[in-house]
């Protein structure tokens, strides 16, 4: 019945979204956030805990950021549903780019490249931001529990030209995609449970997936990070920074550092507009 009742609602949104005007969206999207907010109580109470270690925020603050993170996450899934009806010229008006030219300059080097971002801004709406720009990109994409729906919201992504990646295939396509001297994004800022390395995020010990690194050190791609701002509804800013390299022999503990300071550089982000991060995720679920 669960699954029913999400496929019949996205049906309705996505027919909405494709026949009003693209404002009907910014609506659309503070409803879906009102409910969700009061439907998620542990979420919500899970948020404010993080908030408050991360950043140490009072009550008071932890409670307007989450109204405005829950907000930004409507907002995310509406033009999510909207975004294969944009064009490269609605992109150029959406979005202000910042650093594009490190991607380019990483791309020359017919290394491939991986881009190291975050559950930051509308991570979804980013992929298809490069896509629509000319860019060969690829997601590794985490399978939903409700396969109809899976299917749907992965024909968005194919729609405007974002490859993906089913994780349990995730090595041998990774691998394949940088061969090929295109764009691998991973979201390096999940929990890892045990596949992933201890690493310090915003002071506290989290287990971090390594294959941002572990596939650079492998294949001679190059790492360029890269976050995606939201400044309003279908406003957004994507900020890239230069390249980074992995010796090829580089042990370990070097591949560690480099996680780490692509960590640190993630917090740095997040500090600038902290509703803009999932604190809904269980970041730290292994040592709360």
């Amino acid at each position: 019945m669960k699954d029913k009742l999400s496929i019949f609602l996205y049906n309705i949104f996505r027919f909405v979204l494709k026949k009003l005007p693209d404002q009907a969206g910014r609506y659309l999207g503070k409803l879906i956030a009102f409910l969700a907010y009061f439907i998620t109580p542990e979420r919500r109470e899970h948020s404010r805990l993080n908030l408050k270690r991360a950043l140490n925020t009072n009550d008071q603050e932890a409670k307007r950021l989450i109204k405005k993170v829950y907000r930004n996450l409507g907002y995310d899934f509406t033009e999510f549903l909207m975004e294969d009806k944009f064009t490269e010229n609605d992109i150029d008006e959406m979005v202000n780019f910042e650093g594009l030219e490190y991607l380019e300059q990483a791309l020359k080097e017919e290394r491939g490249v991986i881009i190291y971002t975050a559950h930051l801004g509308n991570w979804e709406l980013m992929g298809a931001v490069l896509a629509l720009k000319g860019y060969r990109v690829h997601s590794i994409a985490q399978e939903q529990n409700n396969s109809l729906f899976d299917e749907k919201i992965n024909a968005i992504r194919s729609n405007v030209g974002v490859g993906i990646i089913p994780k349990g295939l995730s090595i041998r396509k990774a691998f394949k995609v940088l061969k090929a001297n295109e764009i691998l994004a991973i979201l390096g800022d999940q929990h890892a449970r045990k596949d992933g390395w201890e690493l310090n995020f915003f002071d506290r010990p989290a287990l971090t997936f390594p294959g941002a690194v572990k596939f650079a050190q492998r294949t001679g791609a190059l790492i360029v990070p890269a976050f995606f701002h939201r400044q309003d509804w279908l406003k957004h800013k994507l900020k890239c920074y230069p390249p980074r390299r992995i010796d090829k022999d580089a042990p370990e503990t070097e591949l560690k550092a480099e996680l780490q300071s692509l960590l640190e550089l993630t917090e740095e982000e997040i500090k600038k507009e902290p509703a803009d991060w999932m604190w809904l995720h269980k970041r730290w679920k292994t040592y709360s």
